[in-house]
């Protein structure tokens, strides 16, 4: 069991969202800048938090912002991008210790959202306004091999050449860090205009969770953002698509396993109900070592080295990836199919669908153990509109019956194929 949400508005587009977890020693605090996802926009976006991190008008290097994170108990400054929907998320946390484990009484909580602050609002520019360039060309660096590692994780690249299949039109195909070739095309004043356009129109959400007391990072923050000029740009209502002509493709790569992805449309489930009957499709169709392509495909049939399925709620897609042999891609393309079918007309035991719930319990059981999956918990229920917790979400899943289940199947039309095959790359 986790702490309940509080949420406050504390300005204009910007909001503050705690969570009183006691049983840790420190507290987390991220910074968020939600803005919708725009393919010319993404790779630039997503430069700007692993820039903001080197340094600030208060600690104008990195050496400088070292030493202040070492006096305050060797705080942890992160920085990432996420996406959700059809909305990026540029994230910079701090990680400190709470204000009763200060040796001298300091207060860390205000000092940390005063250092986080500057981080992201007052970052250190030079007399033209831009980044210094040494920052950049290190960062833009990280992030090109940040993106380029997808192609050395040959699921992932399968998995996300399937998506572009799917989502070629549509915000949920833009890539989470972007493109190399915008990557290599960011300059200092594109980097820094990005940045201002991010201060000026996201949304502001910030996150505090730990032990302590948000009221003094919200009393920080409501101030800081009291003195700013901002004209906060909302991000659409993700439009889920129902369904979608089919797409197939496949390359040639010096492999010695393939990758078959499989992407099918959900029907454009959107109530909570149907979302959750979905997820609980997929939990059974593949998503734990007793479901049906596991047990099926994998052990009786030695098909494929590892079958998944995932059920994507931002976009409504439900996924299935698999390892096989090369010569085996349609025999298992067919079954990974026929099952599906055979969930559909109900071919599964009631001990199945009790496993399997029980199955996503203990899953939800785990979003406790770490400050950072609580907030990821939430957040991601903010930004679906719907913070709900674990146990309000467990609730829901002892709800959906078979028959629901069953629902889903049928509505599973397959949109996309990609196979990647050993050979010459293509």
């Amino acid at each position: 069991m986790i702490g309940t949400l509080n949420r406050k508005e504390i300005g204009k587009g910007a909001f503050i969202n705690s969570v009183k977890e006691p049983k840790f020693k420190h507290n987390r605090i991220t910074l968020c800048l939600v803005t919708p996802l725009e393919k010319e926009k993404a790779t630039v976006n997503a430069l700007v938090p692993f820039v903001l991190r080197k340094g600030c008008k208060s600690c104008p290097d990195f050496t400088a912002l070292n030493k202040k994170l070492a006096e305050m108990y060797g705080a942890i400054l992160e920085a990432d991008v996420g996406k959700h929907g059809n909305s990026q998320v540029i994230e910079v946390t701090l990680l400190l210790a709470d204000d009763k484990y200060a040796i001298g009484g300091e207060k860390m909580t205000e000092t940390a959202a005063n250092l986080l602050w500057d981080i992201v609002f007052e970052p250190n520019l030079d007399e033209n306004g831009y980044f210094p360039q040494i920052d950049l060309e290190l960062e833009r660096e990280y992030l090109i091999d940040t993106i380029e590692s997808d192609l050395n994780d040959k699921r992932t690249y399968a998995i996300g050449k399937a998506l572009d299949l799917v989502f070629e039109d549509e915000p949920f195909g833009i890539k989470r860090y972007g493109y190399v070739e915008d990557a290599k095309a960011i300059t200092a004043k594109s980097l820094a205009d990005a940045w201002k356009e991010l201060v000026e129109k996201a949304r502001i959400e910030i996150f505090f969770s730990g032990p302590g007391s948000a009221d003094a990072a919200e009393k920080v923050f409501a101030e800081k953002i009291a003195s700013i000029k901002r004209s906060p740009k909302e991000a659409s209502a993700a439009e889920i698509v129902d369904y979608s002509p089919f797409k197939e493709a496949e390359e040639s790569m010096d492999i010695v396993q393939g990758k078959l992805v499989m992407v099918f449309r959900m029907g454009a489930p959107k109530t909570g109900h149907e979302k959750n009957s979905a997820r609980v499709l997929s939990a059974l169709y593949g998503g734990t070592a007793f479901s049906k392509l596991f047990m099926n495909v994998r052990e009786k049939m030695s098909l494929c080295y590892y079958a998944d399925s995932h059920f994507e709620r931002g976009s409504g897609i439900m996924l299935v990836d698999c390892g096989i042999e090369f010569e085996n891609r349609e025999k298992a393309q067919q079954e990974i199919i026929r099952q599906l079918e055979l969930v559909a007309k109900g071919d599964f035991t009631d001990e199945e669908f009790a496993d399997t719930k029980g199955a996503i319990f203990n899953s939800l059981g785990s979003v406790g153990d770490t400050l950072y999956s609580i907030e990821s918990w939430y957040m991601s229920g903010i930004l679906e509109e719907n913070p709900i917790t674990p146990e309000e979400d467990a609730a829901a899943i002892k709800k959906i019956t078979k028959e629901d289940v069953m629902k889903a199947a049928e509505k599973a039309k397959l949109s996309a194929v990609f196979f990647l095959k050993g050979g010459e790359n293509a």
